[in-house]
C-alpha cells in the first residue's frame, strides 16, 4: 500500500480557503487493484477549529511537536561555536582552505556566471560539506544546519537573523525532510484514528480517553487496513495529550459523522484524514520562523561599528563649518582617516565596502580621465588611463592556486567536477549537447538520403557513420550525384552536401572549443582531475574526436604558476583606490591630494611582500598565498604621480616667491 501526494491546486489559507491536495490510495485485495482518489473538500463548516489548532501548536512546538530535544540541539549548537569543537575545526578548515580554492578553480575554468535553475549563494557552496549525512541524531542534524547558516551569514558579513536561517539551503534541507516525515506520520495516525473512531478494528498505541468516548460503529462490515506504524509516536502522543487538540479533533470527527451517509466508508476515512492532515501540514510549515528564532536568540551577536565613522565625519564637518565657516581641516582629517581605513582595514568581502569604494574609484577615475583630457594635461591623463588599465593587468603569480593532489579528497572536489563537467546547464554539457545533436542529425540525414536513392545503408562500411566522417559522407553523396539523372534526387543530394558541409564546420568548431577548454583545465588540474577529464572524453566521444581530446589533455603541460590581475590582491587594489582618489583631488585642485598619494606609496610598498591576501569572490574567504613573482604597477604609478605632483607644486611655490 502506498500514498502518492500530488498537487491539485493551491488555495489561500484564510477563513474560507486553504491548501488542498489529492491523495491516491492504491492497494490490492483478492487480486483486484482498486484506485481510490479522495476529492477536494469543497467547504469546511467549522474552519475556526483549524486556527485554534494552529494557535496552540505555535505556542507548544518547542519541546513537543517535533519530538526533538530542543535543549539538546541548542546545547550541541553552542558547542560548535567553541574553538575546541572538532566539528567547528573541521568546518573552519574546509571554509578557509578548500572553499576559496574550489571557487577560484571554478571561476578560472568556466567563469563566474553560473547557468543553474537557481542562483547559487554561499549556503549552496557549503552544502558540499554534507554536514547532515554524518550526524547521529535529529538534534545534531538541526544544530549543524543552523551552524552552517551562521557561517553563511558570517562569510557574507550579514547579521545572523531569522530570515537568513530560513533562507539557508542547508537548514531548509533538514526542515523539509523532517517536516514531511512528521506530516506523513501524523496523517497516517489521523487516518487510523478516524477509522478507529468510526468503528474499525485498529490497535492504536495511544488514543485520548475523550476521543475514545466518540467511538461509534458506522463502517459496518468494511474491512480497514491500518497504515500507521508507530513513527514519530513520542511527538504525536504529546500532541494528542493537549485538551485543545483533543477538542479540535473531536469537532472534526463529529462533523464527519454527520455527513457519513454521504460517503462510502473508505471515502469518509480519507476525507477526515485529509482535514487533519492539511491542518497539521500548514501548522508545521509555519513553525520554521519559531525554530529559527530559537537559535538566533542564543547566538552571540557580532557587531560591526565601522559605519559609525560616517556619523562622526558628518558631525565634525557640521560643527567645524558652523564655528569656523570652512571645511578644509575636517576634510583633510576625513581623507586621512579613510586613507588609513582603505590601506589597512578595508574588507574586500564586505558588500558595503565593495560598493562604496568601487563607486568612489569608478567616479574618481572617469572624472579624472575626462577632466585631464579636456584640460589638455597629458601626463595626468596618461596616469589616469594607466591606473584604470592596471586594475586588470596580471601583476602577480602564485603556485598556491594550482589544484593540489590533496584537493581530490576535499568535499568540494566532487562539486567542482559536477559544475565543470556534469551540470546540465554548464558550458561543457551545453556544448556536448550541440555536438551530439549535430552528429546525430548528420547521420540521420545521410541514412535518409541513401534510402531515397535506393541504397541499403547497412551495406556500407561503418566508417561512413563515424561521428567525424563528414568528409566521407560528402564524398559518397557527391559520387551519387554524378551517377543519377533524377533531378529531384539530385537536388536532394546537393542539399545534403550543402548542409553537411555546414555541420562539419560546426562540429569542428565545437571540438576545437573542447580542446581549448580541456587544455585550460588540465594545465591547472591535479593528476586526479586530469584523469577525470580523460574519463569524460572516453565516455562521451568516439573515433578521431576522442583521440584529439585525449591528446589535448595528455600533451598539456602543467602550469608553473597562476597569474592574478591587480584587483585580486588586497594591497594592490587599495593602492589603486588611493591613486584614483588622489587624481580626483588633484583635478579639483585640493592640496589634500597628497594624503591619499602618500597612502598609495605606502600600500604599494606592501605589494612587494611575498605573502598576499587574494580576493576570490564575495561570500568566500580571501586566501593568503605566496607570490612567485610580481610587477609593481601600483608602485610605479604612485612614484610617477608623486614626482609629478611635487614638481608642479614646487614650480607654483617658486613663481609665487618671484611675484
Amino acid at each position: 500500500m502506498c500514498y502518492n501526494i500530488i498537487n491539485e491546486r493551491h488555495l489561500k489559507f484564510n477563513h474560507r480557503k486553504y491548501k488542498a491536495k489529492i491523495y491516491k490510495k492504491v492497494d490490492e485485495k483478492e487480486g483486484v487493484r482498486r484506485v481510490r482518489v479522495t476529492r477536494q473538500i469543497k467547504h469546511l463548516q467549522n474552519s475556526s477549529y483549524l486556527f485554534v489548532l494552529i494557535a496552540f501548536f505555535l505556542s507548544f512546538f518547542v519541546s513537543m511537536l517535533f519530538g526533538l530535544d530542543m535543549e539538546k540541539a541548542k546545547e550541541i549548537y553552542r558547542s560548535y561555536l567553541s574553538p575546541t569543537s572538532e566539528f567547528h575545526r573541521t568546518v573552519l578548515s574546509y571554509i578557509n582552505n578548500d572553499l576559496p580554492i574550489y571557487r577560484f578553480l571554478k571561476i578560472y575554468m568556466v567563469g563566474s556566471t553560473e547557468k543553474t535553475e537557481t542562483t547559487k549563494k554561499t549556503g549552496d557552496y557549503l552544502e558540499a560539506i554534507k554536514p547532515l549525512e554524518t550526524a547521529n541524531s535529529d538534534e545534531e542534524r538541526l544544530a549543524r544546519a543552523v551552524y552552517l547558516s551562521y557561517w553563511e551569514a558570517k562569510l557574507n558579513n550579514r547579521s545572523f537573523g531569522r530570515e537568513l536561517v530560513k533562507g539557508s539551503p542547508i537548514f531548509n534541507s533538514f526542515f523539509n525532510e523532517y517536516q514531511m516525515r512528521l506530516v506523513d506520520a501524523f496523517g497516517n495516525y489521523a487516518q487510523d484514528l478516524a477509522a478507529y473512531l468510526f468503528g474499525a478494528d485498529v490497535n492504536l498505541p495511544y488514543v485520548p480517553e475523550e476521543l475514545r468516548k466518540l467511538r461509534t460503529d458506522i463502517l459496518g462490515d468494511y474491512e480497514y487496513v491500518p497504515v500507521y506504524n508507530g513513527e514519530e509516536l513520542a511527538a504525536i502522543t504529546l500532541i494528542m495529550k493537549e485538551p485543545e487538540v483533543v477538542k479540535t479533533l473531536s469537532d472534526i470527527i463529529l462533523e464527519s459523522e454527520k455527513s457519513a451517509q454521504d460517503y462510502d466508508p473508505e471515502m469518509l476515512i480519507l476525507r477526515t484524514r485529509g482535514t487533519i492532515f492539511r491542518s497539521s501540514y500548514n501548522l508545521i510549515a509555519g513553525l520554521k520562523d519559531e525554530i529559527a528564532s530559537e537559535f538566533v536568540e542564543i547566538t552571540p551577536k557580532e557587531r560591526n561599528y565601522a559605519w559609525i565613522r560616517w556619523i562622526i565625519y558628518a558631525g565634525i564637518v557640521l560643527i567645524w563649518l558652523y564655528v569656523y565657516k570652512n571645511i578644509n581641516i575636517p576634510l583633510a582629517l576625513i581623507i586621512a582617516s579613510e586613507t588609513v581605513y582603505i590601506g589597512v582595514f578595508m574588507n574586500m568581502q564586505s558588500t558595503s565596502d565593495g560598493m562604496i569604494y568601487g563607486i568612489v574609484m569608478a567616479i574618481a577615475l572617469l572624472f579624472s580621465i575626462f577632466y585631464f583630457l579636456f584640460k589638455k594635461q597629458p601626463v595626468l591623463f596618461l596616469i589616469s588611463v594607466l591606473t584604470a588599465v592596471t586594475l586588470f593587468l596580471p601583476s602577480f603569480a602564485t603556485k598556491d592556486l594550482l589544484m593540489p593532489e590533496s584537493f581530490s579528497s576535499s568535499p568540494f572536489y566532487s562539486t567542482l567536477v559536477n559544475e565543470v563537467l556534469e551540470e546540465p546547464l554548464s558550458v561543457v554539457q551545453r556544448r556536448l549537447k550541440d555536438y551530439n545533436t549535430t552528429v546525430n542529425e548528420s547521420i540521420e540525414k545521410f541514412n535518409a538520403v541513401l534510402t531515397d536513392a535506393g541504397i541499403d545503408v547497412y551495406t556500407l562500411s561503418d566508417e561512413y557513420v563515424a561521428p567525424e566522417a563528414f568528409e566521407k559522407r560528402v564524398e559518397y553523396v557527391k559520387e551519387l550525384v554524378k551517377k543519377t539523372n533524377d533531378k529531384n534526387l539530385t537536388k536532394q543530394l546537393n542539399d545534403f552536401i550543402y548542409f553537411e558541409t555546414k555541420r562539419a564546420k560546426k562540429v569542428e568548431k565545437i571540438i576545437s572549443e573542447f580542446e581549448r577548454d580541456f587544455r585550460k583545465f588540465a594545465a591547472i588540474g591535479s593528476d586526479t582531475f586530469r584523469n577525470k577529464l580523460a574519463e569524460f572524453a572516453e565516455s562521451k566521444f568516439q573515433g578521431m574526436h576522442k583521440d584529439r581530446l585525449l591528446k589535448a589533455i595528455s600533451s598539456t603541460p602543467k602550469k608553473a604558476y597562476v597569474t592574478l590581475p591587480t584587483y585580486k590582491a588586497y594591497y594592490s587594489l587599495s593602492a589603486v583606490i588611493l591613486i584614483s582618489l588622489s587624481l580626483f583631488l588633484i583635478a579639483l585642485k585640493r592640496y589634500e591630494a597628497f594624503i591619499p598619494l602618500v597612502g598609495a606609496l605606502a600600500v604599494s610598498v606592501l605589494t612587494l611582500f611575498r605573502t598576499q591576501n587574494v580576493f576570490v569572490q564575495v561570500g568566500v574567504p580571501s586566501l593568503s598565498v605566496y607570490i612567485s613573482w610580481l610587477i609593481p604597477y601600483t608602485l610605479v604609478l604612485s612614484f610617477a604621480l608623486g614626482f609629478y605632483w611635487l614638481k608642479e607644486n614646487h614650480i607654483i611655490l617658486r613663481r609665487r616667491e618671484r611675484v
